[in-house]
């Protein structure tokens, strides 16, 4: 079971819940997990934010395994580009 943490603006759409513990085997199980806990959140959790897996910044995370996983961070993704 991993502690998933919620930062910043992410926990808008947790009624500021800060973390939740979720037993899933991969980030896209996760996302429904959370979906079902968090109605709000459900909506833009593919789209929205990168994950950060025990520190390490996710690359199209969806199948990425959470077998040993201790600590997920949800991370608003950011848009941008060149000045």
């Amino acid at each position: 079971m991993a502690r998933v943490v919620f930062m910043g603006e992410v926990r808008q759409y947790t009624g500021d819940d800060d973390e939740v513990e979720i037993d899933a085997p991969n980030v896209m199980q996760l996302f429904k997990k959370l979906g079902q806990l968090y109605p709000k959140l459900d909506l833009i959790l593919e789209t929205g934010f990168a994950v950060a897996i025990d520190g390490e910044i996710m690359e199209d995370s969806l199948l990425q395994s959470l077998a040993d996983a201790k600590e997920i961070v949800l991370v608003p993704k950011m848009e941008g580009g060149l000045i």
